[in-house]
Formats: structure tokens, C-alpha cells, sequence
């Protein structure tokens, strides 16, 4: 499966924001969330390549107060896709958690530990 969506979690967000509008084009819309985070509209929708989000390394415990870039990966059963994680040595670090209006997402490692981000589509996720 191939990954629909990138995360960047910064020390500043309104530094970074400006950096990749500058460099970039990149396209920033606030996304409600209980901490400030934004959408990123990496160029048009017919271009190839994906989206992604960016956000405060203090709003992200998994961070571990460094910078960060995690890719998401949809599945169609996360229940099943992170049974898989599990058999195969990685680790769940981030248990399931609903996305509301998107889906289900959680975050693994692999046995190395590299982080990535699984999602299952449910628009009625809550």
C-alpha cells in the first residue's frame, strides 16, 4: 500500500509554515484539533504525490521533543493490519484513535523503531 499523507512535527510552527510557503508553495488551513495543527496543500490535486499536516513538537508525545516526518498508509482493517504489526516484531505506539470525518489511525515501529502511521478510512469515525 502506498503511503496518502505526510506528517512534519516542528519546535516552531509559524517558522516552519513561512519556510515551506517560501520555498515550497505549499498551502497551510488550520484543521480543528484540540492543539494547533495545520493541513498542507502540497500542490494541485492533480499533480502527483501526497498531503500531509504539520504540528508542534509539543503537541506530540512520540516526537520526543525532536523534530519529526511520519508517513500514513490507509489499510482497509487497521484491527487486523496492526495484528500483523504485532506477529511480525514491530510495536503499537500509539494506540487507535478516531480522526472525526476521516477514520481510525494509530501509530507503529517497526523493529528498528522507525514510526509510521496506519489509517482506515470511516467517515463516521468519532
Amino acid at each position: 500500500m502506498k503511503p496518502t499523507y505526510f506528517d512534519l512535527t516542528v519546535p516552531d510552527v509559524a517558522r516552519a509554515k513561512a519556510f515551506f510557503e517560501a520555498v515550497l508553495g505549499w498551502r497551510f488551513q488550520r484543521f480543528e484539533m484540540p492543539y494547533e495543527y495545520y493541513r498542507i496543500q502540497a500542490g494541485p490535486a492533480d499533480e502527483p504525490g501526497i498531503d500531509g499536516g504539520l504540528g508542534a513538537v509539543k503537541d506530540a508525545p512520540l516526537s520526543e521533543g525532536r523534530a519529526l516526518t511520519q508517513v500514513t498508509v490507509p489499510v482497509k482493517s487497521l484491527s487486523e493490519t496492526l495484528s500483523r504489526v504485532l506477529a511480525s516484531g514491530g510495536s503499537i505506539v500509539e494506540q487507535r484513535v478516531a480522526i472525526p470525518g476521516i477514520g481510525w489511525y494509530a501509530t507503529c515501529a517497526e523493529p528498528g523503531g522507525l514510526k509510521f502511521g496506519l489509517i482506515e478510512a470511516d467517515s463516521t469515525a468519532r
